[in-house]
Order: C-alpha cells, then structure tokens, then sequence
C-alpha cells in the first residue's frame, strides 16, 4: 500500500471512532447527567449540603457542555456541517460558550474539593468557613467572571474564506495554546482538585474522633469518596489532552508527511474522546464508588414514581418502599 492509502485508511478510521465515540459520550453522559440531577435535587440531605450544591452545579453544566460541544462535533464528523465556516457569529460565540462552560465546570469540582476539605476539617474555625451563603456566591462569581474573560474570544476567533475560523493573531495564538488551554484548563484544576480532595480524605479518615451525627458523618464519607472519584477522572481524561497538546506545540510536520499527519488526527480525536468522557462518567463513577448512591438512585426514582401516581390519581400498587431514615430525606 502507498503512503496515500494509508493515510486514507487511518482517516477513515479515525472519522468513524471519532463519530461512534462521541456518539456514545453524548448518549450515556447525558442519561447520567439527568440522573445526577433528578438524585440531588430530591434529596434534602444533598439540598442542604454545600459540597452537593457543587456537584449539583457541575453535573448541570456538565450536560450542557456535552450537548453544545459533541452534538456540533458529531454533525461536523458525520454530515459535514460546520457553521463556523458559514456564520462568523458562530464562529466567535462557538468557542467563547464552549470555554465557559469547561472553565465552570472545572471550577465547580475544585469548589467541591475545597469545600470538602472545609466541611471535614478537625478545626471548626475552618470547618465555619464552608456555608451555602459562600458556595452560591463563589458560583455566581465564576459564572461571571469566566463569561467576561472568555468574551475576549469574540474579536480573536476569525473567519477567513477559503481558511476557516481560527485564532490568526500570533501573539494571542501563543496564550491560548500555553496559558489558557495548558495552564488554566490543565494543570491548574488538576493542581487544586488533586490537593484538596486528598486532604479531604486525609480528614475523614479521622472524622470519627469529631463529635459529629452520624447521619452527616456518613454524607461526608460519601461525598468525599465521589469527589475523590470525580478528581481521579478528571486527572486521568484532561492530562492526555494536555500532553498531546504539548507535542503538537513542539512538533513540526512536513505537510506532504500525509500518513504523520492522518495519525495526529486520530490522537487527537482521541485525545478529545477522553477529555469529554471526564463531563460524562460522573454518575457512573458515583454509583461505582458509592453503594450509598445507588440506594438513593433506587429510592429517587420510587419517590417519582409515588409522586407521578399521585399528580395522576391513580391506584398505587405494591412498591419497593424506602426505609424511614432514607424517606425522611425526601420532603
């Protein structure tokens, strides 16, 4: 086989992973995304918990990004409809809510460690630090200030007939590729989720010699164990992003190099694959790592069920009924 062949094969190759892939992240990612949501918004322990009030918010963006990002991705690999390269607003609003919401939603999982590491610490000057009034605030705040510094994508994204729509400001160029895309969307979540989370866990190690209920003892092992999940996965799907992303900046390819060229196509789809798996596995991770979870997954949707029959009257039949600690939750 030539050369051509086989870039052509590779591409092909990589197209169809790249479509089925994302395909998959988007379906399964939004399911369990709703489910997360449905969990945490009926139940009132998760209600009146700072660290779930994160979860929550992050869960929330989190569908949101997968369906703005993937869902254009998936038309652009499988019908080649690209409107970036058709509409210069799109071409400008694309990237700036597409980094907003990746920002929010690193934001939110680092909240969540550090409130964690607050909520569970031995000294209650610090575990004071950690109130509702605090969290909706640092949210409220993150919303803001990410949607103004991304807005400095509207005058630098471009659309160039015959081009595309691009970044053609150098000097821009090299920020977004080192700062934003390396430092502020790498390391630096990765840094901060990482540290705290483990010093949370640190503390519930030791949190029985706190004078603590046992109902808020359990939450806080619970809520711990999935935010340790959730900063594991971020670690393991966003670092493949950032060292191809590293490679490409020190790599120069020879243009005519077609079967090179076809292979950095296929990391990178993968490479993208991993980075949104991290928005779409949350709900599966809870349910690996917490048996608590699935309990309360089981006794959210008996609770919808019962509600559903009783908003249409209708006669209710035998039923799996949770137990009084676990319905006490539910208002």
């Amino acid at each position: 086989m030539s050369s051509t062949d086989i870039a052509t094969s590779i591409l092909f190759v990589s197209q169809q992973l790249a479509i089925y892939g994302y395909l998959s992240i988007l379906i399964t990612g939004v399911i369990g995304n709703i489910v997360n949501i449905l969990v945490f918004s009926c139940y009132k322990l998760f209600r009146r918990n700072h660290c779930a009030f994160y979860l929550l918010a992050q869960t929330i963006i989190d569908c949101c990004l997968l369906v703005f990002a993937l869902s254009f991705r998936i038309l652009e690999l499988a019908f080649t409809i690209d409107y970036t390269r058709t509409s210069v607003v799109w071409c400008k609003l694309r990237p700036m809510i597409a980094h907003t919401l990746t920002l929010l939603t690193f934001s939110a999982i680092c909240f969540a460690a550090i409130d964690q590491y607050l909520s569970t610490n031995y000294h209650a000057w610090l575990r004071q630090m950690s109130t509702f009034r605090l969290s909706r605030r640092l949210m409220y705040v993150s919303i803001i200030v990410w949607i103004l510094y991304d807005s400095i994508f509207l005058f630098f994204f471009e659309l160039r007939p015959g081009i595309g729509c691009n970044i053609y400001n150098a000097d821009f160029s090299k920020y977004y590729s080192f700062f934003h895309y390396i430092v502020l969307n790498g390391f630096i979540p990765i840094l901060v989720s990482t540290s705290f989370s483990l010093l949370a866990y640190l503390n519930v190690r030791r949190i029985v010699q706190m004078r603590m209920q046992v109902v808020r003892r359990k939450l806080d092992k619970q809520l711990t164990a999935m935010v340790l999940a959730k900063v594991a996965s971020l670690v393991s799907t966003v670092l493949p992003s950032i060292a191809f992303r590293i490679y490409i900046l020190n790599v120069t390819v020879n243009s005519t190099d077609t079967v090179r060229i076809a292979i950095h196509q296929l990391v990178s789809n993968i490479a993208y694959a991993l980075f949104y798996i991290n928005p779409a596995c949350t709900f599966y991770l809870f349910i690996l790592v917490s048996s608590r979870f699935r309990r309360q997954i089981r006794y959210t949707f008996t609770f919808l069920k019962g509600y559903g029959r009783r908003c249409c009257r209708l006669p209710v039949t035998n039923q799996i009924v949770p137990a009084n600690d676990e319905r006490s939750e539910f208002e």
